[in-house]
């Protein structure tokens, strides 16, 4: 029994020693640093602080009450090192040339920036991933039908105000170039495809989801627009989450015939490729989940006299299903 007292003994003297000769190179990893300014930045005085407050009671415990001398010392060590990471995360030894400063001033503006930094943490804990994306699809949804209901509004204000996103009624009022309301369509189901580039959780698009079908039904009528967008866009989002990406969709396809359609095509749709398929090379402008909304895309091209044709996509396998 003695022994092992006398071995724990030894590992307790050995752990201080391993604590002080830690401290030590801790410090003079960043001793040579501490004027730097983005060092000094890089340090939280909060956390200095709050190690130096909890660490006091051990040393007066340690110290003046149970005599135990290798615990004050490791505590005391432990309260030097915080007060200097807390002259450094201060910006003591940072000089500034345009203007001499106080301790006490340049710790006040430390405390500043770590709050700030703090808040901008918190914010992007609480704003999910593509939060402006989904602000955006919100927006397009509600003018799809082209009227502004006032429930429809406040229902959007609740997400931007949770998100503390800058929102206004007259971004309701936005107009597009193109005053159609296939145009609508299409704007809005190519906002979700960018959000869904983004990778977000599963969750959060489900809840998305969710979020769309209420705002539908927040002025207490879906009218035929809504119904016909939400169809696509629920099943775009339906076959994410469940990562069904052999489910059936439809491609819309675009054939120029002469120079003059290559350039129109390049004009209105720069990013798109020339690819190959069954039919011929074309430039493929989607791929869509509802043969209707794909018949819709399909419609709107061939309306600038363009060739386009929808082919139906399954295991790999493209069939046309209408052409011009």
């Amino acid at each position: 029994m003695i022994n092992f007292n006398i071995m724990i003994e030894m590992f307790v003297v050995a752990s201080v020693a391993i604590g002080v000769l830690g401290s030590y190179l801790t410090l003079n990893k960043i001793w040579t640093r501490k004027s730097d300014k983005n060092v000094a930045k890089s340090v939280s005085i909060f956390a200095a602080i709050l190690g130096i407050f909890s660490t006091i009671p051990f040393l007066i415990k340690y110290g003046l009450i149970d005599a135990e001398y290798k615990g004050a010392v490791k505590a005391l060590v432990s309260i030097i090192v915080g007060v200097v990471f807390l002259l450094i995360g201060s910006g003591y030894w940072v000089r500034n040339r345009k203007k001499p400063e106080s301790l006490w001033s340049k710790f006040k503006k430390a405390m500043k920036l770590e709050k700030q930094e703090a808040g901008d943490l918190v914010k992007a804990l609480l704003m999910p991933s593509g939060a402006n994306k989904m602000l955006n699809i919100l927006r397009q949804l509600a003018l799809i039908d082209n009227r502004i209901d006032e429930k429809e509004f406040a229902f959007i204000d609740m997400f931007a105000k949770s998100w503390n996103i800058p929102f206004e009624r007259s971004d309701l009022n936005t107009v597009r170039k193109d005053h159609s309301t296939e145009a609508g369509y299409i704007e809005l189901r190519f906002s979700v495809t960018d959000y869904l580039n983004i990778e977000p959780p599963v969750e959060q698009s489900a809840h998305l989801r969710d979020v769309l079908n209420a705002l539908a039904k927040a002025d207490k009528k879906i009218s035929e627009e809504e119904k016909f967008v939400l169809n696509e866009i629920n099943a775009t989002l339906d076959s994410y989450a469940n990562n069904q990406t052999d489910q059936v969709q439809f491609e819309v396809v675009i054939a120029p015939q002469s120079g003059d359609q290559e350039d129109l095509i390049k004009s209105i749709l720069p990013n798109l490729i020339l690819s190959s398929n069954s039919g011929g090379k074309g430039y493929v402008v989607g791929s869509f989940y509802s043969f209707e909304f794909a018949k819709m895309v399909c419609k709107k091209y061939r309306s600038l006299n363009l060739f386009t044709a929808v082919e139906s996509i399954e295991l790999n396998e493209k069939n046309i299903e209408l052409s011009s």
